[in-house]
């Protein structure tokens, strides 16, 4: 992937660094904000830098608004075969949009990938990935192998007359974002994946049975119940806990206004 990653502002630099560090890539800031290593600098616009690199990269990360992205890149625009995948996100890294060639280009993909680095969320709107309402909320020991996380998912979605593809996202304890077994569940079928923190977990934890060890390992009591239902928006429980060979899963589905 030939990635370019731009900044305009200095706390979207920050933003840019860490996308830089997780997934590697070329970034450029204009001259007036930049003071770190590792940076192309510009004293062009944007605008031009944009009509100069198209072409040269597959993939675009703009960390500044998606009605100034839009403005730039629309000059440029072929179609969906042809187009790099174009992801924004705001200077929080609170949101990863999709904003380009989601499916063709990539750009869904690379959503996932940038909010994961940034510990935010992502935002998909092509038909096939916005259908889809299966969220699927998963904790395990560390170090648990893929097969075990694959089998248990497998057995969790059979329970509730679900597959694989139904799934929109796994999600799991923000201490697991390193847990190998998970990403590569994830990796293996494409399934983004999201982390939540322990913070928020607490705050609906108590609606669910709790594990004492669990507890007293990660501070909160309960994993796959709570990251089913903050995985998503609207998310009732249709699989509540099952706990198999040190694995836990839990699975919710969204509902639509």
């Amino acid at each position: 992937m030939r990635l370019a990653i731009i900044a305009i502002t200095t706390e979207g630099l920050k933003v840019a660094a860490t996308v830089q560090k997780a997934l590697g890539g070329d970034l450029f800031a204009p001259e007036k904000i930049t003071d770190g290593e590792g940076i192309k600098r510009y004293s062009s616009s944007t605008k031009d830098l944009v009509k100069e690199l198209w072409g040269s990269y597959d993939s675009f990360v703009f960390v500044f608004s998606l009605g100034i992205v839009m403005r730039i890149i629309k000059d440029h625009i072929q179609d969906k075969y042809k187009d790099p995948a174009i992801v924004v996100i705001d200077e929080m890294g609170r949101y990863a949009i999709s904003a380009l060639s989601g499916h063709e280009g990539g750009a869904n993909r690379l959503s996932e990938r940038v909010s994961l680095a940034c510990g935010g969320d992502f935002v998909v709107t092509t038909g096939s990935e916005a259908t889809k309402k299966i969220i699927v909320g998963m904790g395990c020991r560390r170090d648990t192998p893929l097969e075990k996380l694959e089998a248990t998912l497998r057995e969790g979605l059979e329970k509730v007359g679900k597959t694989i593809s139904d799934v929109r996202l796994i999600s799991s304890v923000e201490i697991k974002k390193d847990e190998k077994g998970l990403l590569a569940l994830a990796e293996k079928f494409g399934i983004p994946l999201k982390f939540i923190s322990t913070k928020l977990i607490k705050t609906v934890e108590g609606r669910f049975d709790e594990s004492p060890l669990v507890k007293k390992t990660l501070g909160v009591g309960s994993v796959a119940e709570p990251c089913a239902i903050l995985g998503g928006h609207r998310c009732k429980i249709i699989l509540p806990r099952l706990k198999k060979n040190g694995t836990t899963i839990a699975i919710a589905e969204e509902s639509s206004l």
